[in-house]
């Protein structure tokens, strides 16, 4: 970060490190801007995957840097066809997080470069493509996966099982305390699933109980990015988020605890 460029390194090794950080996750917002410049001007030096692997760090990390996407677009779009279904899934779900449109790259040859993968896809791969698919209906884009596509990846998307915490199990206690009835693992039009869903004043809230592995540092993930977004957009239900350190700071006291919830949702 404080060499005056990033000359020296070779496209690869740019890759490798803000891959090395998304999978580490570690945050270092002023690395991951460094890199970006640097990466830009040597993206024609990358393979497919360093590129898929850069694309899905800066995603990961929440490293939404709009002047990368859009600037690689074009080369991605020239590789498409070298690119696996790794490649393929988490460039589309890297866009989809950075929410920076790309006609130029996802089209009819995006659409056969997955058809032509499709028995290649794993579960996790065809959830991160039904994220893309939601974030085409977010743009109003004419363009979408093949209907047996989007059902598997669909299914794939719904298929992992809930794992509710002890932290979830908490504020649902306290949210039950402070008089609302909330309804938990609540699976949306969207196929998300809302830890929990209350009616306040005659509207629906999505209360979403966010642990340490929806942050990096205090910044969120994409992941938790790109489902509040996708749940205020498509699901227009509005989503309040209880990050856990917030609800550490009252300590155990209830009151504190429920008194916390009531600001968050104005509840006098």
């Amino acid at each position: 970060v404080t060499l005056d460029n990033l000359r020296a390194f070779e496209a690869q090794a740019l890759s490798n490190t803000v891959w090395a950080y998304a999978t580490a996750k570690e945050s270092h917002p002023l690395l991951f801007d460094k890199v970006a410049e640097a990466a830009i001007s040597k993206q024609n030096e990358l393979t497919s995957q360093g590129i898929a692997n850069s694309l899905w760090a800066f995603a990961a990390t929440g490293q939404t840097n709009k002047r990368l996407f859009e600037s690689f677009a074009p080369t991605v779009a020239a590789l498409i066809g070298e690119c696996d279904s790794q490649n393929l899934a988490n460039i589309a779900w890297a866009y989809a997080v950075a929410n920076v449109a790309a006609p130029s790259l996802f089209n009819d040859e995006f659409i056969s470069a997955c058809l032509e993968n499709e028995k290649q896809f794993t579960l996790e791969e065809l959830s991160q493509l039904h994220q893309w698919n939601l974030w085409q209906e977010e743009l109003q884009s004419d363009i979408r996966l093949h209907q047996p596509l989007q059902e598997r990846c669909r299914d794939a998307f719904i298929s992992r099982v809930a794992e509710p915490s002890a932290f979830q199990d908490d504020v649902i206690r306290h949210l039950k305390s402070v008089g609302l009835q909330p309804e938990e693992e609540v699976l949306t039009k969207s196929d998300y699933r809302l830890d929990a869903l209350v009616e306040v004043n005659g509207k629906k809230i999505a209360i979403e109980v966010d642990g340490p592995t929806h942050f990096l540092g205090r910044e969120p993930t994409g992941s938790t990015i790109l489902k509040h977004r996708q749940v205020i957009n498509l699901d227009e239900i509005p989503v309040l988020s209880v990050p856990y350190w917030e609800w550490e700071k009252p300590g155990k006291g209830s009151d504190k605890k429920q008194q916390y919830l009531r600001d968050l949702l104005g509840l006098s």
